[in-house]
C-alpha cells in the first residue's frame, strides 16, 4: 500500500498547500505530481483532499498522514545510514564535540586544513557544553577548564592543553567603558550583568572566581545557554556581559569589547582525543591542526 515516494510527494503537497509549489519544489511537473496523489489517494481508500476552486483542501486524514509519516522517514534515514556504514567501511569519521565560541571562530579553519589532506573524511560536530551533553563515542572533545578548579581528565582519552583564554567586558558603543583601554573588574560591581554559561559551567565558574577575588557578587539581569543570545541583550543596552576573548572575535555591529584587569579571568581550553583511535592518520591531522589553530589564536590581539 505504501509507496515511499508518493509518500513523500503527498508531505510537499501538505506543507505548501499547493500542488503547482509542491511540483516547483520538488522539481516535477504539476501532472506528475497530482498523478501521484491522486494514486495515494485510491490506496489509502479515503480522501486525502478535496478539489477547492482552483486548488486544494487538505482534509484532516490528509494532514494526519503528512505529520505522522515524518517518523517513517526519519527510520528510513536511520536504515540509509546504516547501509552506508556497511557499503562504505572505508570512509572514516571524525566525531567532534566542543563549545559553542570554538565551533564558531576556530573549527572551520581547523575543518578546512584536515579535509584538504583527508578529502574522504565525514565530520561530525556536536556541543558538549553544558556537560550533561557530553557524548561519550567523541574522538575529539573541546573543552573549557576553570584553572582554579584543577585539570579536568576524561577517561580513556589524553588530555592536552591548548591555550589560556583571558576574559574580556562586552558593552554598547555608548556605554562608559567602551573608550577605555581596559577596565578594573571592581567597577563592573553596579552593572547589569547577562550571564552567557546559564548552566554554571567551567566558563561560568571563571567569573564567578574573578567576582569572588573582587569582592562582590554580580548582579544577573539575565542568564542565556550562550554567548550569541547574550550578545543579542548587549547590543539592545539591556547591560554588559563578560565572555572569553574568542567569543569577542566577531562581536555584532555596535558593541565593544574591552579588557579588564585587577583580576584578569581566564579559563583554559584543552583537547581529549580517545587513547585507542589517537593513532589514527585523520585524527592525528586534525590534533595537529587544532594546535596551529591554538596557536595562532594567542598572537590574536
Amino acid at each position: 500500500m505504501w509507496d515511499l515516494n508518493r509518500l513523500r510527494v503527498w508531505r510537499a503537497v501538505a506543507a505548501t498547500g499547493s500542488v503547482v509549489a509542491a511540483a516547483k519544489n520538488l522539481n516535477y511537473t504539476p501532472a506528475t505530481v497530482s498523478q501521484h496523489i491522486t494514486t495515494l489517494q485510491k490506496a489509502v481508500g479515503a480522501p486525502l483532499y478535496r478539489r477547492s476552486g482552483r486548488g486544494i483542501e487538505i482534509t484532516e486524514l490528509g494532514r494526519r498522514l503528512a505529520d505522522d509519516s515524518a517518523e517513517v522517514f526519519t527510520a528510513v534515514s536511520r536504515l540509509d545510514d546504516l547501509v552506508e556504514g556497511f557499503r562504505n567501511v572505508s570512509r572514516p569519521r571524525l566525531r567532534i564535540a566542543a563549545f559553542t565560541s570554538f565551533n564558531a571562530r576556530l573549527l572551520p579553519g581547523i575543518i578546512d586544513a584536515v579535509a584538504r589532506d583527508h578529502p574522504n573524511l565525514r565530520f561530525d560536530i556536536q556541543l558538549n557544553e553544558p556537560a550533561k551533553n557530553r557524548r561519550g563515542h567523541c574522538l575529539i572533545e573541546i573543552r573549557a577548564e576553570a584553572p582554579q578548579d584543577g585539570e579536568n581528565h576524561l577517561p580513556e582519552m589524553t588530555r592536552i592543553p591548548l591555550f589560556d583564554d583571558d576574559y574580556r567586558v562586552v558593552v554598547p558603543e555608548g556605554h562608559r567603558f567602551a573608550s577605555r583601554q581596559s577596565v578594573p573588574f571592581i567597577d563592573l560591581e553596579d552593572e547589569h550583568w547577562v550571564d552567557y554559561d546559564m548552566w554554571a559551567g567551567p566558563s561560568s565558574k571563571v567569573v564567578d572566581h574573578a567576582c569572588a577575588a573582587a569582592g562582590f557578587e554580580r548582579k544577573s539581569f539575565a542568564a542565556c545557554e550562550d554567548d550569541f543570545a547574550a550578545l543579542a541583550l548587549i547590543a539592545s543596552n539591556m547591560g554588559i556581559t563578560v565572555l572569553p576573548r574568542l567569543s569577542t572575535l566577531q562581536l555584532p555591529p555596535g558593541l565593544v569589547a574591552v579588557d579588564l584587569t585587577d583580576p584578569i579571568p581566564q579559563r583554559r581550553v584543552v583537547m581529549h582525543i580517545r587513547e585507542k583511535d589517537a593513532h589514527l592518520p585523520h585524527v592525528r591531522a586534525f590534533a595537529t591542526a587544532t594546535e596551529e589553530a591554538a596557536a595562532t589564536h594567542l598572537t590574536t590581539p
